[in-house]
C-alpha cells in the first residue's frame, strides 16, 4: 500500500549548526497539526547534521545535502522544494522555531482565505535590548513594503512552479527571500497576513560570529521556554507592547516624520515599478550580492565569490 501524500512539506535549509538544527525540528514535532513531512538540506554540511536529523528516527524527516555549497538559504530551498511532496510548502530557519500551533493556524489560514500564501507574525529574540515583532500585517491589499522573514511564509506550491526558484545572492540586490517575495507579489498572487504570532526567531544575523563560536545554548533556552510555558507568547508580546508604550512620547515626532518620507518615498517609487523595499535595498546596497556579503562577514563567514 502506498503512503499518503502528506500536506505539508516543511523545508529546512541548514549549514554546520546541527545543535541548533536539533530545536528547529523538535519545534516541527511539537506542533498540533500532524500531517507534514520535514526535508533537511544541508548546504554542503560538513557537520554532524545527518546524524542529528536521522536521531529522530521519523520517516517523516528527511536529510539531504549539497554537494557544493551555494552560500545561502536559496539553493537549500530549491533542492527541498524538488523533492517536495506537500501540497503546501512551508520554511523554516535552522536557528527558528515553530510554536506548536503554526502549521494549524497556516493552513487554516490559507483554506478559509482562498489566499496563494499567507504569513504570520514572528517574535524575533534580540540579544542585546527587547524582543521585536517580525513580519507584516494590512486589513487592506498587501503590497512588500516591508520584510518578512521566510519561516513566517506558507503557500500553495504552485506558486513556486509559476513564480520559480529562490535567485542566487549574487543576482540579488535584495536579500534573496525578500526578492521571491516581490516576485510573488508581482505575479499576482494572492498574499495574506495572519494577525497571530506563530513563529519565534533567535536570528543568526544579529549575533556576530555565530557560526565561528558555533553558540546553541540560546536556542535550548527559548525552545525551553516555548515548551514549558503555555503564556509564553503572551508574555513576550506584553513585554514588546511595553517597550513601544514607554518610548512613544519621545518618538511621537520621529514616527510621525518618517512616516511622511515612507508615504513620499512610496508615491515616488511606484512611478518606477518599484516596491519601497525594492528600493530601499537599492539605495543602501546598490550592488547584487553586497547584502549577502555583509551579512555572511556578520555572522562568521568567508565572502561569496
Amino acid at each position: 500500500m502506498e503512503s499518503q501524500t502528506p500536506r505539508v512539506s516543511v523545508i529546512i535549509s541548514t549549514y554546520n549548526r546541527s545543535r541548533v538544527l536539533y530545536y528547529a525540528i523538535a519545534s516541527v514535532l511539537s506542533s498540533t497539526f500532524r500531517d507534514w513531512e520535514i526535508i533537511v538540506v544541508g548546504d554542503a554540511c560538513t557537520d554532524d547534521s545527518e546524524a542529528v536529523v536521522r536521531s529522530f528516527q521519523d520517516p517523516r524527516i528527511l536529510f539531504f545535502n549539497l554537494k557544493k555549497n551555494f552560500g545561502d538559504q536559496g539553493g537549500p530551498n530549491n533542492e527541498g522544494f524538488r523533492r517536495a511532496s506537500g501540497r503546501y510548502i512551508a520554511y523554516l530557519s535552522h536557528d527558528d522555531l515553530y510554536m506548536p500551533d503554526h502549521l494549524e493556524t497556516a493552513v487554516r489560514g490559507l483554506e478559509e482565505s482562498g489566499a496563494d500564501f499567507v504569513s504570520t507574525l514572528g517574535i524575533s529574540i534580540n540579544r542585546n535590548g527587547p524582543n521585536l515583532l517580525s513580519g507584516t500585517y494590512t486589513k487592506g491589499p498587501f503590497i512588500p513594503n516591508f520584510s518578512i522573514p521566510a519561516s513566517l511564509w506558507f503557500l500553495k506550491r504552485e506558486v513556486l512552479e509559476t513564480v520559480g526558484d529562490w535567485r542566487h545572492p549574487r543576482e540579488c540586490v535584495m536579500v534573496p527571500s525578500q526578492d521571491l517575495l516581490v516576485r510573488i507579489w508581482k505575479a499576482g498572487k494572492r498574499i495574506q497576513p495572519i494577525p497571530k504570532v506563530t513563529v519565534i526567531a533567535v536570528p543568526s544575523g544579529c549575533r556576530p560570529g555565530i557560526y565561528a563560536v558555533q553558540e546553541w545554548e540560546e536556542n535550548r533556552r527559548v525552545f525551553q521556554d516555548v515548551s514549558s510555558d503555555p503564556n509564553f507568547r503572551e508574555k513576550e508580546l506584553m513585554k514588546i507592547i511595553g517597550e513601544r508604550v514607554s518610548d512613544e512620547a519621545s518618538m511621537k515626532i520621529g514616527i510621525h516624520l518618517r512616516w511622511v518620507l515612507f508615504n513620499l518615498v512610496k508615491k515616488t517609487v511606484r512611478l518606477f515599478g518599484l516596491t519601497p523595499m525594492e528600493a530601499s535595498y537599492s539605495l543602501r546596497f546598490r550592488r547584487k550580492g553586497t547584502v549577502i556579503n555583509r551579512w555572511r562577514k556578520t555572522i562568521g563567514l568567508s565572502r561569496l565569490k
